[in-house]
């Protein structure tokens, strides 16, 4: 089993603060983390790499050298990782630009909307923004027997 911890739309700066608390402890046990951009300060990637190997993608308002996309294999799933900035909230044009990379799920930010769909055999992932009153994560569960996307376990946690 591999257990992912996802977060987007961390937004922390001098002003804003810092990540919050509940954070580490939902994701005290992750294996890996992925944050799909809007990070603002590199401090929350050193932070949350106390926990766990973290990956992540340049958001619409980080100002640091990031990619735009990341690919993962983990087991036999294809994962893309990207902010969303393009897409917003269109899951046809989300699904398009995983579907180019083959993406089996596509892991994205932007809206601060956690959001979980799955079109044509691909999960496509938005934990949500991590600040705010509507606050949210996502952990990905991914057994090595699981062989559908639908096979797959996913819970939203508000923070």
């Amino acid at each position: 089993m591999v257990k992912i911890g996802i977060i987007s739309d961390t937004h922390v700066s001098e002003k804003r603060g810092k990540l919050n608390e509940k954070i580490f402890e939902y994701f005290q046990d992750v294996d890996l983390i992925f944050h799909a951009g809007d990070i603002t300060s590199p401090k929350v990637l050193d932070e949350l790499s106390t926990i766990a190997p973290i990956t992540a993608v340049k958001g619409n308002n980080d100002k640091f050298e990031l990619k735009s996309t990341e690919f993962i294999l983990i087991n036999s799933f294809q994962i893309v990782l990207n902010h969303g900035t393009n897409f917003s909230a269109n899951f046809d044009q989300l699904y398009e630009f995983g579907k180019k990379y083959n993406a089996d799920i596509l892991i994205t930010g932007h809206t601060h909307k956690s959001h979980m769909e799955i079109i044509d055999d691909m999960l496509i992932i938005n934990p949500g923004s991590a600040r705010g009153t509507n606050a949210s994560i996502a952990i990905l569960n991914i057994d090595e027997k699981d062989k559908l996307i639908t096979d797959i376990d996913i819970d939203f946690i508000n923070l």
